[in-house]
């Protein structure tokens, strides 16, 4: 696996493309921080002069949400692009089949390719938290929320890293296996709309659910404890819906692990509710486990297949004697 991993992350890093795409990166992460920290000031400031409208949220708080935002928008579509062709590019090259004859093993040459597709976007992420813990320094934030909001970002790029690696194994070409990668990046993105509507309606029509509807509490058609972990299930499975809903959970004095909501799902700390655990919590069990199934696909698929005896299949088939001919 190192062998890998390090050949592969040489190759990438002899060039200026790495380089490139970090500073653009940054440099779009500071314009955004800058952007939005004279906006928060401007509406403050409007605020208490003329007295109308609202006061924002703390720009902390502001910053660090939007950051972690864009952060993730950047980030997803990278972790396909490195990872979609580091199996079948092998095969387009002809060098697979080298690879496979070489001491090394099917599961160190799957685990080196999603190690140096990994390492190169969990830079990104890394270098970007200094502007994150910046937050801080303005207040209204809490270090957990920004732990959280690393720790669903990692989590979003490993699953994406290898389900990327799965299609890279199972596809035939590297077009095929990128338009999947992308496919599925956006279905966890994308889908988080659909998940966010579903989970709403079955919480109470669009009323009952306070954390993220202003409605009181659900009446007659409020939903049953079932209906509630089945919505809050559907809300954990994208990292936008997951990392919204466990923000305002810890906003409105909440565990981190787990809270108490109200059966009608409407009250957050409700004394008598039924324990929830938090979203973030779900999400990483979820991606975590598809994570590792699909690095063990990805292992049987790559493994060189070979002949075997039907009647004893560990033993290899056993060579026919030669007859002579007259």
């Amino acid at each position: 696996m190192q062998a890998i991993a390090t050949k592969e992350l040489r190759s990438r890093m002899r060039g200026n493309r790495a380089f490139t795409v970090l500073t653009i990166y940054l440099l779009l992460l500071s314009c955004l921080v800058v952007a939005i920290y004279w906006f928060t000031e401007r509406t403050v400031a409007e605020v208490n002069q003329f007295g109308r409208g609202n006061l924002p949220p703390p720009v902390g708080k502001i910053l660090f949400y939007a950051v972690t935002l864009v952060e993730l928008l950047l980030i997803a579509p990278l972790a396909p692009s490195f990872s979609s062709s580091a199996i079948v590019g092998e095969r387009e090259r002809q060098t697979f089949d080298l690879v496979m004859t070489t001491p090394i093993q099917p599961r160190d040459f799957v685990l080196g390719k999603l190690v140096s597709s990994l390492s190169y976007v969990l830079l990104l992420v890394f270098v970007a938290l200094p502007v994150q813990v910046l937050a801080l320094l303005f207040g209204g934030l809490t270090l957990t929320e920004v732990l959280l909001g690393f720790w669903i970002l990692i989590v979003a790029i490993v699953f994406y890293a290898s389900s990327s690696l799965f299609f890279s194994a199972v596809m035939r070409t590297t077009t095929t296996a990128a338009i999947f990668s992308y496919l599925t990046v956006a279905m966890s993105l994308i889908g988080a709309l659909f998940t966010f509507l579903i989970g709403s309606v079955v919480l109470g029509g669009m009323g009952g659910f306070g954390f993220f509807f202003a409605g009181g509490p659900g009446g007659e058609d409020s939903p049953r404890s079932w209906a509630i972990y089945l919505a809050l299930f559907l809300i954990s499975l994208s990292p936008l819906t997951a990392g919204g809903a466990t923000a305002i959970a810890l906003n409105s004095g909440e565990g981190t692990f787990a809270f108490r909501l109200a059966e009608d799902g409407s009250i957050p700390g409700y004394p008598n509710g039924i324990w929830m655990l938090s979203p973030w919590v779900v999400y990483t069990a979820v991606y975590l486990g598809l994570s590792a199934l699909l690095v063990w696909a990805a292992m049987r698929y790559v493994r060189p297949t070979v002949a075997r005896n039907p009647r004893h299949p560990s033993r290899p088939p056993a060579l026919e004697p030669e007859t002579e001919t007259p």
